[in-house]
């Protein structure tokens, strides 16, 4: 990790959070659609926007944690 970063436990924290943040805004907005479709629809493009924007966010937190986690096993 970057030596810039001066508490490295506080750093994984703030990611962690993060990304479940924007899992939950990602399942709210889901549920936003599921109940009121029509008025979803209006905002279509913008949705899809951020769910794109929002799944690379938590893929990239995930993915970079699996890796992190399987080199210091090795």
């Amino acid at each position: 990790m970057n030596e810039l970063v001066p508490d490295k436990a506080a750093y994984q924290i703030n990611k962690r959070r993060m990304s479940y943040v924007a899992l939950f805004m990602m399942c709210a907005t889901t549920i936003a659609t599921i109940y009121d479709p029509a008025r979803m629809n209006e905002a279509s493009g913008v949705l899809q926007v951020q769910y794109l924007a929002l799944s690379g966010l938590v893929g990239a937190y995930f993915a970079l944690s699996a890796k992190t986690m399987g080199s210091k096993s090795e």
